[in-house]
């Protein structure tokens, strides 16, 4: 997977295998001027992330479960994800922007964290309580792991059909994605 939309589209492939309520509920893509136009100096990557879809529609009855990219995550807008930011204290360097790509109703997040001269210097997850925080060196391997996941079945649709996830089976997903 060499670019950020053949990751998303790598998902959606995934989530569209196990006929997940999702897929048509990914909300069309934002031309790269508009997202630039709200993320000064925005990274390529970006981009091509909320080009690809902004966010997730929000419908009548609608579960968490029915609108998880990845299982008890929601792909959120570009103005989601601002609104989200501005609400929650993260510390970073001097320089250092940062926004949320997937969001929990906890409040649990996975962001990308960039600098004008650097562009991404960092992709991590964050869950309230947990004892560290998962960091990818890349979007794309965050991508990686999230589709090595669905196809080993660490990500999969449980008995009663709610999108689970098997931490364990994760974790060694996670750890050959990361580490290759």
């Amino acid at each position: 997977m060499a670019t950020v939309t053949e990751g998303l589209e790598g998902v959606r492939r995934e989530l569209d295998r196990l006929e997940r309520k999702v897929v048509r509920l990914f909300e069309p893509g934002l031309a790269p001027e508009a997202v630039r136009a709200k993320l000064d100096g925005a990274p390529e990557e970006l981009v091509a992330w909320f080009g690809w879809a902004d966010g997730t529609r929000a419908e009548e009855d609608q579960t968490v479960d029915d609108a998880s990219f990845i299982p008890g995550y929601v792909l959120v807008s570009l103005d989601e994800a601002l609104e989200f930011r501005d609400e929650v204290e993260v510390e970073s360097d001097g320089d250092e922007e940062w926004l949320p790509l997937l969001v929990s109703p906890a409040g649990d997040f996975y962001a990308v964290a960039w600098t004008a001269d650097e562009g991404i210097v960092q992709v991590w997850s964050y869950v309230d309580g947990a004892p560290v925080q998962t960091d990818y060196p890349d979007m794309e391997r965050m991508l990686r792991t999230f589709v090595e996941s669905f196809r080993t079945g660490a990500f999969e649709v449980d008995e009663e059909g709610y999108l689970d996830m098997h931490p364990e089976l994760a974790d060694r997903v996670y750890e050959a994605v990361t580490r290759a």
